[in-house]
């Protein structure tokens, strides 16, 4: 497999159809976002626990806690409705590259109606994909809590076979479960990467895409590794180069915070600094995730020679 050739060719498409930044941008957000908050320091005179509240009628802190609920079934509405759109904007990447490949044109409407028609078989290589990963964790704590509980009663007979049990105990589940939830993780994530790509471009449903993704994965275990190893190596260069710009652009600001003793106008230049690392994030983030989206579905074209998008989904379009 020739890397270079496949590499060179998924930033091509990347950089000369902008639309998949767009897709890239909505993926993004289904894998988890950042934050931040800020402190401030003070003293027992700014809050005294005896007093603080006092004189507030009972209604406020009624009204506040419907309004703290109502904005947490609001965050919990609004996360779902994230999750589904990368979901969809997945798909569309899939799609998109492969009508590029094979038609040397796409858009959005067209894109995103493949991903949209796909939801629920990518929903389900979703749901597949993070079932072991539960189930691993949910035996393991019904072991860990077998193994503890056996410490415990030993320590009636025996203090220290009982300390000794629980270290033991603690040690090899603390070791072992880690491992292989991240072993299996990687391999769940892979096996749903190409599993995607044989539900958008083979038409598969989402068990049998499972199962093409697993296979492609035992036939092609060489290549897909190196690409593997190359995407980490890019992502610990992208986030080595995401951490320096944030400390170009809040230093300064930070360094006047200081000179100013902290006056409201100086946290302006920090905000603007902060939004402005932020759509940069944002960009590269959405680039990144273009192309390496476009990466894995010019590998799996070639690995599978199979069609570039099934002939319903064509007629569909």
């Amino acid at each position: 497999m020739d890397f270079g050739k496949v590499l060179s060719r998924a930033w091509e498409i990347t950089w000369r159809w902008k639309v998949l930044w767009i897709f890239g941008f909505l993926a993004s957000l289904g894998q988890g976002w950042g934050g931040g908050g800020s402190s401030y320091s003070f003293d027992s005179q700014d809050f005294n626990a005896e007093s603080w509240g006092q004189g507030i009628p009972e209604a406020f802190w009624a009204a506040m806690g419907g309004v703290v609920l109502a904005l947490i079934c609001a965050l919990f509405v609004l996360a779902i409705i994230i999750w589904i759109v990368s979901i969809i904007a997945r798909g569309a990447l899939i799609a998109g590259v492969a009508q590029v490949e094979d038609e040397e044109q796409t858009s959005f409407r067209r894109a995103w109606d493949v991903g949209f028609r796909r939801f629920w078989t990518l929903f389900g290589l979703s749901v597949l994909a993070a079932l072991p990963i539960l189930i691993l964790v949910l035996a393991g704590m019904v072991l860990f809590g077998l193994g503890i509980a056996g410490g415990i009663g030993l320590m009636d007979v025996q203090e220290a076979a009982g300390i000794g049990t629980i270290v033991t105990v603690s040690l090899l589940f603390g070791c072992f479960l880690c491992c292989g939830l991240v072993v299996l993780g990687i391999v769940l994530e892979q096996i749903r990467v190409y599993g995607e790509r044989a539900a958008i471009l083979e038409g598969l449903g989402w068990i049998d895409a499972f199962k093409r993704g697993w296979q492609v994965i035992r036939d092609n275990l060489g290549p897909t590794i190196v690409l593997w190893v190359i995407f980490v190596v890019l992502e610990l260069i992208i986030a080595a180069i995401s951490i320096g710009l944030t400390l170009l652009l809040v230093a300064p600001s930070l360094v006047l915070m200081g000179v100013t003793e902290g006056e409201a106008w100086s946290f302006v230049p920090l905000l603007c600094g902060g939004l402005l690392g932020l759509v940069i994030f944002a960009l590269v983030r959405s680039v990144v995730t273009a192309f390496v989206s476009a990466s894995w579905t010019l590998t799996f074209r070639e690995l599978t020679a199979g069609p570039a998008i099934a002939e319903v989904e064509v007629a569909a379009v």
